[in-house]
């Protein structure tokens, strides 16, 4: 068993991807833009940098895509502050790692302040030793920056370390770096679900019924 575990937030802890699906057709029509039905599958594997870059090339909106990713964050600030349910099963599934000593973190894509309000609006702050968010890092998952600062704070090595990612592009780049490597299944990526069990070294549908500790 690993002594170190890595949390992605959205989607693998906390059930908030249905808010992200609904919030890409939510800006575009706040923009005068009818959005296309598959305006998830265009975006999907995209960082959130990558996704406001689309948008402002696709529907030439007169703006940076700096202000795009701010009005992104302005959608969902109220939202994270108000919390999103945490996934089933995971609250007693770390603590069950506490009671076996693993060290845990969550390694976010989320702005920090946001993160830090939606998991202690839900009472999970606490089951955490620390929280990176990627913004702070300066780089996204598509870079193993976050992981591998996680790690020094852990004082940790890759191989030492598990990573629990339900976005098929971050669990790639942890798998890459070495990381002991944990898909989790999330409608919102349901598409890449054979993908995911493909390259990851586990694969897990809910933690509602996972006993392992990796």
């Amino acid at each position: 068993m690993h002594n170190f575990a890595i949390f992605d937030m959205d989607g693998t802890i906390i059930d908030s991807m249905p808010a992200w699906k609904n919030m890409w057709s939510e800006y575009l029509k706040s923009q005068g833009v009818e959005p296309p039905k598959n305006v998830k599958d265009c975006i999907i594997n995209k960082t959130l940098k990558e996704t406001s870059r689309y948008f402002v090339d696709k529907y030439g909106f007169n703006k940076t895509h700096e202000e795009v990713m701010h009005e992104f964050h302005e959608l969902m600030a109220e939202k994270y502050y108000q919390g999103f349910p945490p996934k089933r099963g995971v609250v007693k599934y770390l603590d069950d790692l506490h009671c076996c000593g693993v060290k845990t973190c969550v390694v976010t894509a989320t702005a920090e302040n946001l993160a830090q309000a939606c998991l202690q609006k839900n009472g999970l702050w606490d089951l955490f030793d620390f929280v990176i968010s990627c913004e702070k890092i300066g780089k996204s998952k598509a870079h193993p920056d976050a992981y591998n600062s996680a790690c020094l704070r852990f004082k940790s090595k890759p191989h030492e370390t598990v990573v629990f990612e339900d976005a098929p592009y971050a669990a790639r780049t942890a798998k890459s770096a070495g990381y002991y490597t944990v898909g989790i299944f999330d409608e919102y990526y349901d598409a890449y679900t054979d993908e995911m069990r493909g390259f990851c070294d586990d694969f897990i549908e809910s933690f509602e019924t996972v006993s392992r500790k990796f």
